[in-house]
C-alpha cells in the first residue's frame, strides 16, 4: 500500500510519480509546487517541507487539493510572477513618484514687435 506524503507548507497530500523501473519516487505539492524525492529520507524524517502521513483514510483526514484548487494555485502563481516582473521594472526605471510640472521660460518681447495673426478669409469663386 503506497504511503501518502503531506506538504508541511500547505497541508495537502502531494502528488507522486516515478520513472519506469526506478525505485526513486518524486512528490510534488499541487499548491506551492515544491518537489521532494524519496532519495532524501531526512526531509521526511524531519518534516522539512514534507512528511509521511501513512495511507489516507476513506473519509476525513488530510485535505486533498481539488482540480479547482490546483487551477487557482496556478493563477495565483502566474499573478505573483507578473507583479514581481512589474516591481523589477519599476526598480530598474527608478521611483515613479509625483512629478513636478516643468516650467517653460518664455522670453520677454517688446510689444512693438508683436504681430497679430488672424485666419485667412475663404474666397469663393464666382460661379
Amino acid at each position: 500500500m503506497p504511503v501518502d506524503v503531506e506538504c508541511t507548507h500547505c497541508g495537502v497530500v502531494m502528488t507522486s510519480w516515478s520513472a519506469a523501473g526506478s525505485q526513486v519516487r518524486y512528490y510534488q505539492c499541487p499548491f506551492c509546487a515544491r518537489t521532494h524525492s524519496s532519495l532524501y529520507g531526512e526531509v521526511f524524517r524531519h518534516g522539512a517541507g514534507a512528511r509521511l502521513c501513512g495511507p489516507r483514510p476513506a473519509a476525513g483526514g488530510i485535505p486533498e487539493a481539488t482540480p479547482e484548487d490546483v487551477r487557482w494555485a496556478g493563477i495565483k502563481a502566474s499573478a505573483a510572477r507578473w507583479f514581481a516582473r512589474l516591481e523589477a521594472e519599476e526598480q530598474h526605471q527608478g521611483p515613479a513618484g509625483p512629478r513636478t510640472p516643468r516650467t517653460i521660460s518664455i522670453p520677454l518681447v517688446n510689444p512693438r514687435d508683436v504681430v497679430e495673426l488672424s485666419p485667412a478669409r475663404i474666397r469663393r469663386k464666382p460661379s
